[in-house]
């Protein structure tokens, strides 16, 4: 589904509102692998992604993290980046060939100022993000790594035709080794 699409669908958007994000908004193709953003980047954009599949990491102690994977009809960008100002700790990658669109903040951010419908998309996109991270807390702190994967596995069975068996590891906090295992019970 194409962002205006998802707007119309979501939100009933106006004529005005829609050629506003048709002026502002611009469709990127991304190959597998490609970086959208690097760690340390200062983000100016929100990420709607149409088609493909990406994931958001960062690194620690040299080691290249999984934070969250995001598929079709998904928003994502670096929060404290684009509403603070502040270099994102996050990167954002390609897992597999994808259209996303990149949404500029700062003409969404003064529309929001005057336009409840921009307001109202401004919190969805937040809210999406804080009840998923949340969720991901949750099952960090509360399942084992069996359980994680079981529900990774039912909640997003694509996933495993486009990340590689390491993020998913250190998306889940476990080895790769530890994962084969539990993929063998």
């Amino acid at each position: 589904m194409t962002l205006l699409d998802y707007f119309r669908e979501s939100y009933q958007i106006n004529d005005e509102l829609e050629l506003f994000f048709d002026q502002h908004m611009e469709l990127k193709e991304f190959q597998k692998g490609d970086i959208i953003f690097e760690p340390d980047s200062h983000l100016r954009y929100i990420y709607y992604i149409e088609s493909g599949f990406t994931r958001i990491y960062y690194f620690k102690n040299g080691k290249d993290i999984t934070h969250y994977f995001f598929g079709p009809n998904s928003f994502s960008t670096g929060i404290e980046s684009v509403f603070y100002g502040k270099p994102s700790i996050f990167g954002f990658q390609a897992l597999a060939p994808s259209r996303i669109w990149m949404i500029p903040f700062n003409p969404i951010a003064e529309l929001a100022k005057t336009d409840i419908t921009v307001n109202q998309i401004i919190q969805k996109v937040l809210l999406d993000s804080l009840i998923n991270f949340s969720n991901r807390f949750y099952k960090t702190q509360f399942e084992t790594a069996q359980e994680r994967y079981q529900t990774l596995i039912e909640e997003n069975p694509a996933l495993f035709q486009n990340a590689s068996l390491g993020h998913i590891a250190s998306y889940l906090g476990i080895s790769q080794p530890t994962l084969s295992v539990i993929r063998g019970k």
